[in-house]
Parts: C-alpha cells; sequence; structure tokens
C-alpha cells in the first residue's frame, strides 16, 4: 500500500498547481506558463501511472482493483499530456501557435481530470483500503 500511494505523490501535486496569469498576446509568458503547467503535470501522470504498473500483487483484491482501475483512468491522461509536452519542447520558444496548441491541449486535459473519478476517494471510503493506507507512511502525504 506504501508503495500505491508512494505512486501518487507527484500526481496529488497537480491539484495544488495553478496556472500563472498570462496576458493575452504575451507569447513568452504563455510559454512559461505552458512550460511551468506541464512541469508538474507531467512527472505526476508518468510516476503516477509507471509507479502503479510497476507494483506486484496489492495486499488485497481490493487494493489490485483500485490499482487497475487507476491505471486504466490515468494512461490515456498521461499520453496526452506527454505528446502535449513533446510538441512545445520541440517548438521554438517564440512560437505562437505551439504555445496556443499547448493551452488547448491543456484545457481538454483539465477537463478530462475533472471528469474522472477522485483516485484519492477510495483510500477514504473502502474500510479495508483505509485500513491499510492508515498503516503507510506515504498515504500520510496524500491529500484526504
Amino acid at each position: 500500500m506504501d508503495g500505491f500511494c508512494g505512486s501518487l505523490i507527484d500526481f496529488a501535486k497537480i491539484g495544488d498547481f495553478k496556472m500563472p496569469e498570462v496576458q493575452q498576446g504575451d507569447v513568452a509568458s504563455a510559454r512559461k506558463a505552458m512550460d511551468e503547467a506541464f512541469g508538474v503535470f507531467a512527472p505526476g501522470f508518468d510516476n503516477a501511472v509507471t509507479g502503479l504498473k510497476g507494483l506486484g500483487q496489492g495486499p488485497s483484491a481490493e487494493a489490485d482493483a483500485a490499482r487497475k482501475s487507476l491505471v486504466d483512468a490515468l494512461t490515456p491522461l498521461r499520453d496526452q499530456v506527454v505528446a502535449a509536452k513533446t510538441k512545445l519542447d520541440a517548438a521554438p520558444k517564440d512560437d505562437k501557435m505551439a504555445a496556443a496548441a499547448a493551452a488547448v491541449s491543456f484545457q481538454q486535459i483539465g477537463s478530462a481530470i475533472n471528469d474522472m473519478p477522485d483516485p484519492f476517494q477510495q483510500l477514504e471510503t473502502n474500510a479495508s483500503l483505509k485500513a491499510l493506507a492508515a498503516q503507510a507512511p506515504n498515504c500520510k502525504k496524500l491529500p484526504s
């Protein structure tokens, strides 16, 4: 269970991220904001998916089901984030179209996150997972 929660620590940081204000037409600040956003989102999603996929047999069938459910939900979003970040990273820093495309991708990813079930909810609502989480140090680092 500690590995399960540990895999989600960087993902939990996504919830705390606040997009910096950007003045319309300011390509440099838009690019900087997108770089900051993808700098939080890419490792958050990638570490969650990679970490959860790398876990062995869970302590219970419920823990395995929760892990599989999260991997299934997060993998396509991780792939979107990585693709958008890769495109932005490949573009020149002053490329207005690349910054705009990154912003559109970021909005789509944000909508998908909002539509996704709360990945931490089962740690609170499922009695056996809650008991296991209470004994795992990394679970204490997650939002409650």
